[in-house]
């Protein structure tokens, strides 16, 4: 039993192995690339010399060719490669779920595997589990290495308390790809195609993501604390400004002018403070580990579905 199973995940492997490694290997290139620019940016000095984010200090004459050597690296190469990174990861995850059931079903062997196979459940667990893996891997390693770009590119600024980039690196982008790997198994499960099932994943799966980025957002903003303006420090998620009047309450500008009209040929200077509403950079682990729980519910939903269009699926 233990070989024969060895032996699903070694076909699995094998079946896919021309997108699984070409994908492992642009990714793994670009994340040795992206730690190698940030060293490059941390031996620019940018962060140690130059960067002050209390704008109170005294800048060295040689930080306007520190800056500009900074920023080129910054701009010309990590920004680039990050995207990159994330890009292909998102890719590769609608690439290979879609592969991974769909191509079988189109080029008719699934006929003689189910009929061989004492369980489809059993077939169908053997065909997605070590792509996934290998795409967790693959991803994560993208994550940690955009991770790495952001804390060299944003001197004086901790990813892990920071909103930053939030998103596009760390554990959510393995999250966001896993998401997208299982929305591509159940459309290639379901239509049998692969490239109607290409075309419908990729749009199923960007509605699924953009709901669920605006939903998030939704909560995010609920949470949002507020503080004087001087106590906004970099790596907090900005949400918006307001006036707090004398009871309590925050108003924005159209109520602001209402309260206290600007006069003629006067400069306004609003007669209340004003504060900004932010979520702290130190709530960024649990807001990051919120959303990537949701994304791992949607997959074993995804991935649940799959398992059942497979086992009801007549053979085509």
């Amino acid at each position: 039993m233990i070989a024969m199973r060895a032996t699903s995940l070694r076909l699995a492997l094998r079946l896919h192995r021309f997108e699984a490694a070409a994908f492992a290997i642009v990714i793994f290139g670009l994340a040795v690339a992206a730690f190698i620019v940030a060293g490059w940016l941390d031996d620019t000095g940018y962060g140690r010399l130059c960067a002050d984010p209390t704008g109170t200090a005294s800048v060295p004459p040689a930080c306007e060719a520190i800056g500009a050597r900074f920023f080129d690296l910054q701009n010309g190469l990590a920004r680039p490669i990050a995207g990159l990174l994330v890009a292909l990861s998102l890719v590769a995850a609608v690439l290979i779920g879609i592969a991974v059931i769909a191509r079988e079903i189109e080029r008719g062997t699934t006929r003689l595997a189910w009929s061989l196979a004492p369980s489809r459940l059993r077939w169908y667990v053997s065909r997605v589990l070590p792509l996934l893996v290998a795409l967790v891997v693959i991803t994560f390693i993208a994550g940690i290495a955009t991770d790495r770009l952001a804390a060299a590119s944003q001197p004086g600024t901790d990813p892990a308390n920071s909103f930053d980039g939030f998103g596009e690196r760390g554990g959510l982008v393995a999250a966001r790809s896993v998401f997208i790997f299982a929305i591509a198994v159940l459309v290639g499960a379901w239509l049998g195609r692969t490239l109607p099932a290409l075309i419908v994943a990729a749009i199923v799966a960007g509605v699924g993501l953009g709901g669920g980025e605006d939903v998030h957002g939704r909560i995010i903003r609920s949470e949002a604390v507020v503080v004087p303006e001087s106590q906004v420090h970099m790596g907090d998620r900005w949400v918006d400004q307001k006036f707090q009047l004398p009871d309590g309450r925050l108003v924005g500008w159209d109520v602001m002018e209402q309260l206290d009209p600007p006069k003629p040929d006067v400069e306004w200077i609003p007669r209340y403070p004003m504060v900004t509403m932010i979520v702290p950079g130190t709530r960024y682990r649990f807001v990051e580990a919120r959303e990537a729980g949701a994304l791992l519910g949607g997959s074993i939903l995804a991935l649940g579905l799959g398992a059942l269009v497979v086992m009801r699926r007549r053979p085509d």
